[in-house]
């Protein structure tokens, strides 16, 4: 196991991390019940991790039952509490009282006195932000907390656009950023380049799920990779970035493991076999009329809500690579009222056409939005 510098938090950690949001029925309710079956996966899935020199463990309050299955399997697992670091997360609250209680929650679940890292979990909308960061907002309650010596350095995670996040990280006031970026989803790379500049540490979301159902591969998708799986050719790529310290793994078996290990060698990460996959994928996206749209997000806002950058991604991928499963997956997902998947289907452009002049590339927009919802639910 590979292990580096988290930014300037003071921690090492390995490139791997154990997350914490798909154990064995851990979203299951009651959240408060924690099953024998769960209790058993969460135990092997740990064994697996930490035997393999995983050192990071991330959960959230959010993530059903996962702090308290945690909770009641680390200190039957006989590692010592150094050789662990752990991060919880907590959405955003009105007040910095109550996130200084969340945090106290999460420590009572997780049977632990110190959290080595906490994050503002879901920083996606501007209202988010902008409350976070006010005088006595939540960001103040982690800072609290800090002071008290209860949690070590503060950070966040986001589904916002790329604007938004570079506003977030902008600010001085977090050590770290939870972030959505993959070969497949590569716009949030002026938020990568920021948070190096300004010593952050990076952890990469959901680099196989989020990031293409890349343990589930389309024929096409395998073929252009070959002969890395596209699982090691996207953990490969992310990893050849010094400034991506971590990529998570929401491993709910143990098996799993050895597929994600796969990625770490030979050294370097980026060769001649990882170029050539590269150089294929890009020749067969460029095929598309699509592979106009760089993704530069001019056309946003949408009076009417639509996402377009990401549908016109999402269809790109389906047309060129095959991976039309993933597509399907992540568009039904769009709605406006969603605070982690903020943005609107195709089919609400009602042809007003204030994206046309915005877009650097031309693009039939509205056109394109009525044949890519078609495709999507046909």
């Amino acid at each position: 196991m590979e292990y580096r510098p988290f930014g300037t938090t003071g921690l090492a950690v390995s490139v791997f991390t154990q997350g914490g949001m798909r154990f064995l029925h851990g979203w299951d309710a009651p959240h408060d019940v924690l099953p024998d079956d769960s209790l058993e996966n969460v135990r092997q899935v740990l064994n697996a991790s930490l035997g393999a020199g995983i050192n990071l463990l991330e959960t959230a309050r959010g993530y059903g039952k996962s702090e308290r299955l945690l909770g009641r399997i680390l200190p039957t697992l006989g590692r010592p509490r150094e050789s662990f670091h752990v991060m919880s997360k907590a959405s955003p609250t009105p007040t910095a009282g109550e996130m200084r209680r969340n945090v106290e929650e999460s420590l009572q679940r997780l049977g632990l006195s110190f959290l080595e890292l906490y994050a503002l979990h879901g920083l996606n909308t501007r209202a988010d932000v902008d409350s976070a960061l006010a005088p006595g907002g939540c960001l103040e309650g982690l800072e609290q907390a800090q002071r008290e010596g209860l949690v070590g350095a503060v950070g966040f995670s986001s589904h916002a656009p790329t604007p938004l996040l570079l506003e977030a990280v902008a600010s001085g006031r977090f050590a770290f950023v939870n972030l959505h970026y993959y070969f497949f989803k590569r716009e949030n790379r002026p938020v990568l380049d920021l948070a190096a500049a300004l010593g952050m540490g990076v952890l990469i979301l959901s680099p196989n799920d989020k990031g293409g159902l890349l343990y589930d591969p389309p024929p096409r998708l395998r073929q252009l990779t070959a002969p890395l799986p596209p699982v090691h050719f996207n953990e490969r790529w992310l990893l050849a970035h010094p400034a991506i310290h971590t990529l998570s793994l929401g491993l709910s078996e143990p098996d799993h493991l050895a597929l994600h290990l796969g990625s770490l060698t030979p050294l370097p990460y980026r060769g001649a076999t990882e170029e050539a996959a590269e150089k294929r994928l890009a020749a067969a996206q460029e095929a598309s009329p699509l592979a106009s749209c760089g993704g530069c997000q001019a056309c946003l806002p949408c009076p009417r809500g639509v996402a377009i950058p990401d549908i016109l991604r999402l269809r790109h991928l389906s047309e060129t690579l095959g991976m039309t499963a993933f597509a399907r997956y992540r568009y039904e997902l769009f709605d406006p009222a969603d605070r982690w998947m903020p943005g609107g289907k195709a089919n609400r452009c009602d042809d007003c056409g204030d994206c046309l002049p915005r877009c650097p590339r031309r693009l039939a927009i509205p056109t394109l939005m009525r044949q890519v919802h078609a495709g999507m639910v046909g």
